[in-house]
């Protein structure tokens, strides 16, 4: 069975990005996230991907909205096996593969200001 979890950060109203950037700095969420996915595979809209680059000790599939999410996923489970599959964003990508997900590790972060991405409700699409 896939481990397939999600891991966010969120502001108070949903907010999860602004300008293809997180509307925020918060050195201490980005090494819980590093710390999280460390040496597992973290799937990216391809949006997100080109704008967060490589990440070290990790292995970052981009998915280019295309694919079937069921079959997407089974194929990166298949070409690496035994390791956590995080879905890490954005906003579409989240809402395609929320109904695999069988953990979410959120961060709220006290930030009340603008965006132009929202989160989608955990539960949308859920099993």
């Amino acid at each position: 069975m896939m481990d397939v979890r999600l891991i966010a950060a969120v502001g108070r109203r949903g907010q999860i990005g602004l300008a293809g950037r997180l509307p925020w700095h918060e050195p201490e969420d980005l090494a819980w996230f590093r710390a999280q996915t460390l040496g597992h595979v973290v799937v990216m809209g391809w949006r997100t991907a080109r704008i967060v680059g490589n990440l070290a000790n990790r292995i970052v599939v981009p998915w280019l909205g295309e694919d079937d999410p069921a079959k997407f996923l089974a194929r990166t489970a298949h070409r690496f096996p035994g390791r956590v599959i995080w879905i890490a964003g954005g906003a579409k990508t989240y809402r395609a593969f929320m109904p695999h997900v069988r953990r979410a590790v959120i961060t709220l972060v006290d930030y009340d200001g603008p965006a132009d991405v929202w989160m989608p409700p955990l539960w949308e699409g859920a099993r």
